[in-house]
């Protein structure tokens, strides 16, 4: 156990937030049996969560060269590690899986990545998942510019009517699959509705003896409206409905995580400091498991139950803990830092 006060600047709900989020992403990347329940309800809002979380920790900057050089340092550099990285792995799978592909096939991931993970006739995603970290330098270029200007926050507005609106249309009719556009318009508003909720102070930051009964409450609502929607094949009633349940969802997670806020632990502080390395690692790490797996069971396609998948999510993150503390002692660059002073 830590002290409450033992890391300076640290917001311990918000840490615990994070650990868990990034623990969802992992189950949500996880091979499961089809009709899943649980993953198909945290698929829907787990991405949201990290990007409201994300926008509730973004400070109010202006965009400028320093600003540029710390989205450089946070965002850009290493969604081209977490690439490189990744690349060897890829080939090692696709040499296993398509041995007779030609040289152009091992190609197309570079270019996938230059490309931000774009599918096209010449390109392919490479580590998918690093999508999370363009569209939020996107974000947060957006934010930082509209920032400087009086008329910035109709700018914010319209640009949120815009991804509601275009996020919808494309969940019915799949203009693009690419995972940039889709998950910036999916995503962009919540980023904002975390940043507002700490800008205006929306959102409760100590606990309170109510926080139990809105989780309840909330994750109530949510599942029902869930189970509601899957059901309903109506554009507009898609439309309120995801956002009802990821709202209700994303307000019932913050009120579980500051009911665990007296509770003080390295590793979740660790796993929260280092969510960045397990969004780059965690694909690789899942698609080595599978294999291990499929060759031990001696089957192709592998899925597994829903409880077995929370183990494994659980295990990854778990495993990526001494990880992240090698990390952030000699190579913090691969944490989003420029320096060991952190």
């Amino acid at each position: 156990m830590m002290e409450p006060n033992a890391v300076a600047n640290r917001i311990n709900w918000i840490d615990w937030a994070k650990a868990i989020a990034i623990t969802f992403v992992v189950f949500g990347h996880t091979p499961e049996e089809r009709g899943s329940f649980l993953l198909n309800f945290i698929v829907m809002f787990h991405m949201p969560l990290f990007f409201f979380i994300s926008g509730y920790l973004t400070k109010k900057e202006y965009f400028n060269k320093e600003t540029f050089k710390k989205y450089t340092h946070t965002l850009i550099i290493p969604y081209f590690i977490y690439n490189i990285i990744t690349y060897p792995f890829w080939v090692f799978r696709h040499i296993i899986e398509s041995p007779n592909d030609g040289w152009l096939e091992f190609v197309k991931p570079i270019l996938g990545t230059i490309f931000i993970q774009q599918t096209t006739f010449c390109s392919k995603p490479l580590n998918g998942v690093t999508w999370f970290l363009v569209a939020l330098l996107i974000m947060k270029i957006i934010l930082s510019f509209c920032n400087k200007y009086e008329f910035g926050k109709y700018i914010l507005f319209i640009v949120s009517v815009i991804c509601i609106i275009s996020y919808i249309y494309n969940e019915f009719y799949k203009f693009t699959t690419d995972l940039v556009p889709i998950g910036f318009a999916k995503c962009m508003p919540f980023y904002l509705i975390g940043y507002l909720c700490k800008r205006r102070e929306y959102l409760p930051t100590t606990y309170h003896k109510s926080d139990g009964i809105i989780f309840i409450l909330c994750f109530t609502i949510s599942i029902l409206f869930y189970n509601f929607n899957r059901n309903n094949f109506s554009l507009s009633t898609y439309g309120y409905l995801f956002w009802t349940i990821c709202i209700f969802a994303i307000w019932g997670f913050f009120c579980l995580c500051r009911i665990l806020d007296h509770i003080h632990t390295k590793f979740i502080l660790t796993i929260s400091i280092g969510t960045i390395v397990i969004m780059g690692l965690h694909g690789t790490v899942i698609t080595i498991t599978n294999l291990i797996f499929s060759k031990l069971l001696n089957v192709s396609g592998i899925t597994y139950p829903w409880y077995v998948a929370v183990l494994i999510s659980i295990a990854i993150v778990i495993i990526f803990y001494p990880v992240i503390i090698l990390f952030k002692k000699k190579y913090p660059i691969m944490l989003g830092k420029n320096s060991l002073n952190f």
